[in-house]
């Protein structure tokens, strides 16, 4: 090995502008990994690196690493490749759905011809090759030819027998000839005779190297050579191929597992899985790396820029930079992968569950693993950092203890019950040591998932397929169990719900229906128990539908079901034991044409649902993305899609929301993105308000928050004189202002009174606001 590693830096979060600890209301940040890159480029001074959802780059001037992602303008996720033109100074973006963004002095322009082309099959973009002010894609179907400089989609190159689509997986030139490494060998088309490239006729199959009609995955111009790898399929077995006109010869006699070749005017790089190797215009051996002291190499893609750095994309390691002996590793903060099955939120401290369970309710063997996200600091838990959470699998759900943020319970699908304390494990539950039961048919897989806090700060967990469908860990630490298996009648337990009169509710998943109790505080005694299984029913006790998904209640006691026809509500559910007056109803959304009248989200399965502290909804849905509802449901405030915002997904699988801040984070199956809404929960007091922006300066053009009110309170805003300039209603705990008066103007240089106050107005603040215009 000629690389020795004399110093290491790990730079994790340093200097770099990316976080921030408060971001205004109605804007969006996103929390997704950065360790698992794919792609790295260098142009302008800038090491552009890419992952599935997002870019990173580093500035090689001041040495800070920004990120670009949706929320900074890029229009998509599933990033599959990255380029820079040198020409343009344009960076160009591939997504595996066949978008495109081209990214220049701060701009961000979007091509979606392909993605929104009716192409049967894959749009992948796999790669990228720039000639001139072109950029030669290579896609899933075949090449297409973009003006850089004109944005726009010159010719496609359909080069398979007859014309047909072919997978093209890298291109490259010597300027005479055109090189397309694909799926069925190598096909070359003449460049320097203007021949028309759209005809396939003009393109020809390399066929006198070997295995001419298999897969190649990497091709490059080297030194008036080509360099192709040939790729077996099977492990360690690729070969790479050096050809000189018809001529070719083995590059090595070593057998590889080939990821990416590149190349620049003095260096050829091979990035195999775990070691990279680096050669000189004669071939000769200029390095090789075989480790960094760091998680074990899994290297993507290197080069080397002009001042002699060596880049990775590594799988593991983010992005890695060796300069001469030294390592350095870049990685921003965010949680190690972009999986999230539930989130929880309190007192700033947010954990979200990682496990998985299929359309049956049986295991996907997930790592036991947990994203926190505390003291604006993303840190993943798992078996390789923390050994307490080994044995573990499929952690479904997370609750943060509203009593001590400090506490976490997290729920594992057949490894009973896990407790935090901080980032410590301080305990396990299962059989052995609680009420918790094993499956009878599996000894020691405890299934646990429903996680809910009642207001004496017991723990009521569901356990499914086993007696003790139901068991509370109380304030001190007391398990009792509650056999209601025999009630329930049903393999699995979902959520469960504790409402503002103790009962609770709990979903029957899989068409079943719901579950409610009261054990009226008497753990001991289930003699005095109210229990009920009941199928979703409407007034005229007609079953709208059993597929139970979410349930919240809400500030005024009211349950919100979603379902797979919608939201169903129980406006009474204190008379969940009794027959009289309890049904579900589904809300009415009236139509501007008679007799079109719909229900309330009727087509869509709702994931998700969470009240903000003005009682308002979020909703989130398997296919339609995320919701905010007004407070009884009849009006749409926000929709939140893929295509219209920054969300990650249209697929929901969570909510949660800072009840501080009000900010909203959606888990998604692409990852975690949130957004600060407008509500917040409540304060006892007006003893704590806080105005956000203080000062405003004259450039800032985004909304003012008023933050720690009592709920619903009174706010006015006066000039020093005592002139009334705005006026509003707080939702839930905090109120907002545009900084403009009542005719619409931007208020002048000064100091503003922010006077606010309760329903009776026995709680009242004073609060300025300096305004610099």
């Amino acid at each position: 090995m000629n690389t020795h590693l004399l110093k290491l830096f790990i730079i994790l979060f340093v200097n770099i502008n990316c976080s921030f600890s408060q971001i205004a209301v109605g804007q969006w940040r996103e929390h997704m990994p950065y360790t698992n890159t794919n792609k790295v480029a260098d142009g302008n001074n800038m090491i552009y690196c890419s992952t599935d959802n997002g870019i990173f780059y580093y500035n090689k001037s001041d040495n800070t690493i920004n990120k670009l992602t949706k929320v900074q303008g890029l229009s998509d996720i599933g990033i599959s490749t990255i380029g820079f033109s040198q020409n343009t100074s344009t960076l160009f973006v591939g997504y595996s759905n066949g978008n495109i963004d081209l990214v220049k002095n701060n701009s961000i322009y979007n091509i979606s011809d392909i993605k929104r082309r009716l192409i049967s099959g894959d749009k992948n973009i796999n790669n990228v090759y720039f000639l001139n002010n072109y950029a030669y894609v290579s896609t899933a179907f075949g090449i297409v030819v973009l003006d850089i400089p004109n944005k726009e989609i010159k010719e496609t190159y359909f080069i398979g027998d007859y014309g047909t689509t072919l997978n093209i997986n890298d291109i490259t030139s010597d300027l005479n000839y055109i090189y397309a490494a694909t799926d069925k060998g190598i096909y070359k088309g003449e460049y320097s005779s203007n021949l028309n490239l759209s005809d396939y006729n003009n393109w020809y199959k390399m066929t006198y190297i070997p295995n001419s009609d298999s897969v190649f995955n990497s091709i490059v111009s080297f030194n008036n050579k080509l360099y192709a790898c040939y790729d077996n399929k099977n492990h360690n077995k690729d070969t790479i191929y050096v050809i000189d006109g018809y001529n070719w010869a083995y590059f090595d006699s070593l057998k590889h597992t080939v990821n990416s070749i590149s190349a620049n005017s003095k260096n050829l790089i091979i990035c195999n899985t775990n070691y990279i190797q680096m050669f000189d215009n004669n071939l000769n051996n200029t390095g090789e790396v075989w480790n960094y002291n760091l998680n074990p190499l899994q290297v993507k893609y290197a080069i080397i820029d002009n001042n002699n750095q060596l880049w990775i994309a590594d799988r593991n390691n983010g992005l890695v930079m060796k300069n001469e002996s030294v390592f350095e590793k870049f990685i921003p903060n965010g949680p190690l992968n972009a999986k999230v099955s539930s989130i929880s939120v309190q007192g700033n401290n947010l954990w979200a569950a990682t496990g998985g369970k299929d359309g049956s309710w049986s295991n996907l063997w997930n790592r036991p693993e947990i994203h926190t996200f505390v003291g604006e600091s993303w840190t993943t838990l798992n078996s390789s950092n923390t050994n307490e959470m080994s044995g573990y699998n499929d952690i479904l759900k997370v609750i943060v203890n509203p009593s001590n943020p400090s506490q976490t319970f997290a729920a594992s699908w057949g490894g009973g019950l896990i407790e935090f304390n901080n980032f410590d494990v301080v305990a396990h539950y299962n059989e052995t040591n609680s009420t918790l039961q094993d499956l009878d048919v599996w000894a020691k897989h405890v299934r646990t998932y429903g996680l809910a806090f009642d207001e004496n700060n017991n723990l009521w967990i569901t356990n499914s397929q086993v007696t003790n469908a139901i068991s509370v860990k109380t304030f001190d630490n007391k398990w009792y169990g509650f056999e209601y298996y025999s009630e329930i009648n049903t393999a699995s337990i979902g959520d469960i719900i504790v409402t503002k009169n103790n009962h609770k509710w709990a979903i029957l998943p899989r068409g079943v229906g719901l579950f409610a109790f009261n054990e009226k505080g008497t753990f001991e005694n289930a003699s005095d128990d109210d229990t009920k299984k009941f199928q979703i029913l409407d007034e005229n006790k007609q079953i709208i539908t059993n597929d139970i998904f979410s349930i919240a209640e809400d500030k005024e006691g009211q349950i919100w079901v979603g379902t797979n026809k919608g939201i169903v509500v129980y406006y009474n559910p204190e008379n969940v034991f009794s027959s009289q007056n309890f049904y579900a109803q589904r809300i009415i959304l009236p139509s501007a044409i008679e007799g079109q009248a719909s229900y309330l989200l009727e087509n869509e399965a709702v994931t998700a649902i969470v009240v903000n502290g003005a009682n308002q909804k979020w909703i989130g849905t398997e296919t339609s993305g995320a919701f905010l509802l007004s407070a009884d449901g009849t009006e749409e405030l926000h929709h939140f899609t893929a295509d219209n915002s920054p969300l990650l997904s249209d697929n929901i699988t969570t909510i949660a929301i800072d009840g501080i801040s009000g900010e909203v984070y959606f888990g998604t199956d692409k990852g975690i993105i949130s957004f600060r809404g407008t509500a917040t929960d409540g304060s006892e007091n007006n003893e704590q308000v806080y105005v956000f922006p203080n000062p405003v300066r004259e450039n800032y053009t985004g909304i003012i928050t008023i933050t720690g009110l009592v709920t619903d309170s009174n706010v006015k805003i006066t000039d020093i004189s005592g002139s009334l300039v705005y006026e509003t209603t707080s939702e839930g705990g905090q109120a907002t202002w545009n900084g403009k008066n009542f005719e619409g103007r931007k208020v002048n240089t000064g100091i503003y009174l922010v006077f606010s106050s309760n329903k009776d107005g026995t709680k009242k603040n004073i609060s300025k606001i300096l305004f610099i215009n």
